[in-house]
């Protein structure tokens, strides 16, 4: 598949890195510090708990409603009143101390994405991350993946007043590339996040890594980045 476009814009967490992972190792860390009486059953279940989410603290994050420590706390608040527990300041602190770390040591990128990005650069096209994560979190895994000064702009929720899967974010994103939706190319491993960038007029692209299927009639889907080829427009 052949992306035509004046300007690239990509999804950070598990396009770029994969942070699905990372999360994971972070979480098991941090629960060992907090809670070092749960047996391995326990504590992963607690973790994937974490990561579902169901309370939906995240979304109201990206959306706006919430600021960062807002949801954090939310989420661990959540899995501490599952343990019967309260989450207090001192808590959270510990959290955040390991939890950062352990997250940060593990962040790796996905080699596809990378390709993806030489490619982009040598056809002379700008890239750019739009990320639903806040900006202090996204430039990190910029920096620890060496994609530093790699990047045209990276922008995430926190700053653009608004999340994937609303237009306005896309949107946002390609007015400050000074790109025209329809000759901007969007990459998400998220179904959702994908559909919205199709609606704010975006040559969208479904990132389906684990081949699951299921998009919508006209969405554009890779199973893997090496199969994205990118053209820069008018040459």
């Amino acid at each position: 598949m052949t992306l035509t476009v004046s300007a690239l814009v990509l999804d950070m967490d598990d396009t770029i890195n994969r942070t699905g992972p990372a999360m994971r190792t972070g979480l098991w860390r941090a629960t060992e510090e907090l809670w070092p009486q749960l047996d391995d059953e326990e504590r992963g279940r607690r973790i994937e708990d974490y990561v579902a989410d169901r309370a939906g603290w995240f979304d109201r994050f990206s959306s706006g409603h919430i600021d960062f420590e807002t949801m954090r706390r939310g989420r661990l608040g959540d899995m501490a009143a599952g343990l019967g527990e309260r989450l207090d300041d001192e808590r959270l602190h510990r959290f955040e101390s390991v939890y950062r770390a352990a997250f940060a040591a593990a962040c790796a990128p996905w080699p596809d994405a990378l390709g993806l990005i030489d490619r982009a650069d040598a056809a002379g096209v700008p890239v750019a991350v739009l990320s639903n994560s806040a900006q202090r979190m996204t430039l990190m895994k910029v920096d620890r993946l060496g994609l530093a000064g790699r990047f045209a702009l990276v922008l995430s929720s926190d700053r653009l007043g608004s999340g994937k899967p609303d237009p306005a974010a896309y949107r946002a994103a390609c007015e400050r590339l000074g790109a025209e939706p329809a000759l901007t190319g969007y990459v998400d491993d998220s179904l959702r996040d994908a559909g919205g960038a199709a609606l704010a007029g975006l040559q969208s692209c479904w990132l389906d890594r684990a081949r699951r299927g299921g998009a919508p009639a006209g969405q554009r889907v890779v199973t893997d980045l090496d199969r994205l080829l990118i053209e820069r427009a008018g040459r």
